[in-house]
């Protein structure tokens, strides 16, 4: 049995009522990665939960493209610092235990 692991833009922006220039936006953004399917441009799987946490900034907060941009950039500088944090305390750990 085959996994679809791409779904197009068309199907995907119908599912939520969605202009496809959304998606067409986020992609000039590089806020998602699009692929091509017979010169169709499609969804990764893995981008849709990405994908719905953009729809909800855009059209229930009514933050504009460039909002989204700034924010994400943000959450992912706060997720790599989240990392780091937890790797710090992981080391700490480890030397506190060893004396």
């Amino acid at each position: 049995m085959e996994t679809k692991n791409v779904i197009t833009v068309t199907e995907f922006c119908q599912h939520y009522n969605i202009p496809e220039q959304f998606i067409l936006s986020l992609n000039e953004y590089e806020l998602v990665e699009l692929a091509k399917e017979n010169n169709t441009p499609c969804i990764y799987i893995t981008e849709i939960q990405t994908i719905e946490k953009l729809i909800r900034f855009h059209f229930e907060l009514d933050i504009n493209m460039e909002g989204i941009h700034a924010i994400t950039n943000l959450l992912n500088k706060v997720e790599r610092l989240q990392e780091d944090v937890k790797a710090l305390n992981n080391k700490l750990m480890f030397y506190e235990q060893g004396t």
